[in-house]
């Protein structure tokens, strides 16, 4: 028998195990590929690409709100919303209830037009507070703004609580129960002689605060309180008594200036009822002490209560954002007319600061 020679099986031992080290080397190699780790990086941040830009959810352009568009303001199309003013209604519930409620009804048919937001009624709701029959009116005519969600905000005035301030009427009819459920009631004092609503509209927010008949130390640190609380809100406060007919502040006026307006930097506009006319003024303040005027306050008084009873005059304010404008509009929905005394009394505009900020540190930055 054949025999192989030794060397032989030796050469053939030797390219086995080069052959298993080869395929060894290779594994391990296989295990810390190096260079070749470069794809896996560029696959995480093509994953991270479609994740930030095929797939983001686009992000709508804001679109320009309609503007109003209504008789009251022809020839005028940058008004943005409007608020609207129920001045002095104590003859209406006495003895013309048909007036208060065409009065609301016009309000509620030309809500969608005017893009009304809010409308201030300015106290003396009744004529006689004793007199039941003049709350039920009332309180018939305010239910046609409920009824359709119109915001609205009511203070007594002198005839709603008489000489001895009796609040126990009012707080039947117009407490705070009739409308602590809605999203725009912010709160109350002393059941509802002062409350406030916070109103938000095209980008601006605002407060609007009102109190009633017989004001004093505690009405004014409760006011204080909240205005400070709602300081980047822009306040507008309603009063009974606050201006007269000549355009100069009652003494309870100068007292709710002083104590009230003055000292709260975010109140930018004032208007009251109680004396008969139409009348206007403009107050520049200074809160930083510095010699310069920081905001303007608009104060204005609207009453025709002694108009044949009234005969039916509201007012419409219209906010013009791009031009840091209001437009005043006076209207009867029952004798269809547009002023009652000069047209540059019943009907005009103002420059109106509509932020929070005051315009002197806006024009600083």
């Amino acid at each position: 028998m054949h025999r192989h020679h030794w060397t032989d099986n030796i050469a053939i031992k030797v390219m086995i195990l080069f052959m298993f080290l080869c395929c060894v080397i290779s594994g391990i190699l296989s295990l810390y590929p190096g260079e070749k780790r470069k794809p896996a990086v560029l696959e995480v941040n093509a994953r991270q690409y479609i994740r930030h830009t095929v797939f983001r959810q686009p992000v709508p352009k804001p679109r320009d709100e309609p503007k109003v568009a209504h008789k009251l303001f022809k020839g005028i199309d940058s008004v943005d919303f409007t608020f609207g003013v129920l001045p002095d209604t104590q003859y209406y519930s006495r003895s013309h209830p048909d007036i208060f409620k065409r009065m609301n009804r016009w309000f509620v048919t030309n809500r969608d037009a005017l893009k009304l937001r809010y409308i201030f009624h300015l106290g003396d709701i009744v004529d006689n507070y004793n007199r039941p029959y003049q709350w039920k009116n009332a309180d018939q005519a305010m239910r046609i703004l409920d009824e359709s969600r119109v915001p609205y905000g009511i203070i007594t005035g002198n005839h709603d609580v008489g000489f001895h301030k009796n609040y126990r009427i009012f707080d039947h009819y117009f407490g705070e129960s009739r409308y602590m459920w809605n999203p725009w009631y912010g709160g109350s004092y002393d059941n509802n002689k002062g409350h406030y609503d916070l109103i938000n509209t095209n980008g601006q927010k605002y407060i609007m605060l009102g109190m009633g008949w017989d004001i004093g130390g505690e009405e004014i640190a409760w006011m204080n309180h909240i205005l400070h609380q709602y300081r980047n809100r822009i306040a507008i406060l309603f009063f009974h008594d606050y201006l007269g007919s000549y355009g100069k502040r009652s003494s309870e006026g100068q007292m709710l200036f002083e104590r009230v307006v003055r000292v709260n930097p975010n109140v930018r506009m004032v208007m009251n009822g109680h004396r008969y006319g139409a009348a206007r003024r403009v107050d520049k303040i200074d809160d930083d002490l510095d010699g310069k005027p920081d905001r303007k306050v608009m104060q204005i008084l609207s009453d025709y209560q002694s108009v044949k009873g009234g005969q039916g005059y509201i007012r419409v304010l219209g906010f013009d954002l791009t031009h840091d404008k209001v437009y005043v509009r006076t209207f009867s929905p029952q004798v269809h007319r547009t002023h009652v005394f000069k047209k540059n009394k019943d009907n005009f505009s103002f420059s109106f600061d509509l932020d929070k900020e005051s315009r002197k540190k806006r024009m600083a930055h």
